[in-house]
């Protein structure tokens, strides 16, 4: 793993990623895996002004084999202040959607708006699981939590994985959404609070 650190924080590439940037670039010629590659990086550069935004430092980033990884330090940042951080990627996709449209590049803003959208689900590991949990803090309901984001996010990701896989059984997908919800459904397990993943 290639290491150094950027404005102080430590900054890691796994070795995993070179190659499945190169494998998703033989399965996929046309560019679109470099188009959402490009709009992943967008959605953290938002994530990580929105962080020095409010003052709040990552003490790492990763970027691996599914993502970015960016893991933040002993300050934490408020309730508010997470609201902000979580919709500051989508919100980066979709000025990056919008400035892709006026410059006719249609294909790639529907990439951004999906990343976008897909990124808001209400679902554990993705922004809108965040926004869901500051939300319910905020309305003095941390009790409600974990029962909450662990159904929102078995009602939104199981139908997602489901219809994902009849897509690609029909032949009507490449296994792209079917690769993501049975990611995102591993997320569920194995993630980490502190962390925030694209």
């Amino acid at each position: 793993m290639f290491e150094t650190r950027l404005f102080g924080v430590r900054c890691r590439l796994s070795l995993l990623f070179p190659a499945l940037l190169t494998a998703l670039l033989l399965w996929q010629p046309d560019g679109l895996a470099v188009s959402c590659v490009l709009a992943s990086v967008i959605h953290e550069c938002g994530h990580l002004l929105a962080m020095l935004a409010v003052g709040v430092s990552p003490q790492d980033c990763t970027l691996g084999a599914f993502g970015m990884r960016i893991r933040l330090g002993s300050r934490m940042p408020g309730y508010g202040q997470n609201i902000f951080i979580s919709l500051a990627g989508p919100l980066a996709n979709g000025l990056a959607a919008a400035g892709l449209l006026v410059l006719g590049s249609g294909r790639t803003a529907a990439v951004h708006l999906t990343l976008a959208a897909l990124n808001l689900l209400p679902a554990a590991a993705l922004d809108g699981g965040e926004i869901l949990c500051c939300c319910l803090c905020l309305l003095g309901m941390e009790s409600l939590v974990s029962p909450v984001l662990g159904l929102t996010s078995a009602l939104t990701l199981l139908p997602l994985a489901a219809g994902s896989l009849w897509l690609f059984l029909r032949g009507g997908g490449n296994g792209t959404l079917l690769i993501v919800s049975a990611y995102l459904v591993l997320l569920l397990f194995f993630s980490d609070k502190n962390e925030k993943t694209t």
